[in-house]
């Protein structure tokens, strides 16, 4: 995320107004998304066992919205709804995996790109299957040009994950590095490969403006930050997870209709 705050201040200066003898050019729009962050592992707004300085940059010269409730607690319907500003019931995508809800309306991409955006992704979308025999893979029917996709660092290996393709191509293994490590090291975690490729796009020369959509799959599990990045918290002295027991049960009903992993004890 330290990589992209640079991205963002480019951003801002990019979208300056102009002067009065032109007219004012159209923003360029950098959107970071994490996966399954809640909004108290961020130190700026109260978290104070985390250090989060680039994040608490953001909240600090930006908006945060802390009376907003997510418009669903899965990955498909929250961002179907958020790239057509519906509600998930609206564009019929109420579960995972459900391929058939984009008719309803165009993604924000897709209007832009048609506008004279010019429109990239890194990291996962999530917007069909994508499972690890079926990748997804929709980038002309939403707007983008650039689409480097991967929706989780070690899931479809070999069917279109464009990061364990790059790490191939640096002369590493996935599930080798794994193995002997239990982690990756931080310039070939995905995170940083997803922080990279938007780097590469928003240095790339163009006449219009741009949005690049940054999708890293952190923090979702299975929880492998690069260990220079543990050994910055004395995890025993952590306050431990709000949890009941009762919440394995609803997650374990709703396992098969929403690709979900098998629920574990935190």
């Amino acid at each position: 995320i330290s990589k992209v705050a640079g991205g963002a201040a480019a951003m801002a200066t990019a979208a300056a107004p102009g002067t009065a003898a032109t007219p004012p050019r159209r923003p360029n729009i950098l959107w970071i998304c994490t996966d399954q962050q809640r909004w108290d592992t961020i130190r700026a707004l109260g978290n104070e066992h985390i250090r989060t300085p680039s994040l608490d940059a953001l909240v600090e010269t930006g908006a945060a919205f802390t009376h907003a409730y997510c418009q669903s607690p899965i990955c498909t319907p929250s961002r179907a709804s958020f790239l057509t500003g519906m509600y998930p019931s609206t564009v019929h995508a109420c579960m995972n995996g459900n391929e058939h809800w984009d008719e309803a309306a165009p993604l924000i991409t897709k209007t832009l790109a048609d506008a004279g955006y010019d429109c990239g992704l890194s990291g996962k979308l999530h917007l069909s299957t994508a499972q690890a025999h079926e990748p997804e893979i929709r980038p002309k029917a939403d707007g983008y040009r650039r689409f480097w996709f991967s929706h989780s660092p070690g899931q479809g290996i070999g069917k279109g994950n464009q990061y364990t393709d790059w790490l191939e191509s640096e002369g590493h293994d996935y599930k080798a590095l794994k193995q002997k490590y239990g982690y990756l090291p931080a310039p070939l975690h995905q995170s940083t490969w997803c922080a990279d490729r938007a780097i590469d796009f928003i240095r790339e020369e163009r006449s219009g403006s741009w949005l690049f959509s940054l999708n890293c799959f952190d923090p979702h599990p299975p929880f492998d930050p690069p260990q220079e990045y543990v050994d910055r918290f004395d995890v025993p002295s952590l306050p431990g997870p709000l949890f009941r027991e009762a919440d394995l049960e609803a997650q374990h009903r709703l396992r098969e209709i929403n690709f979900q992993t098998k629920p574990t004890h935190p």
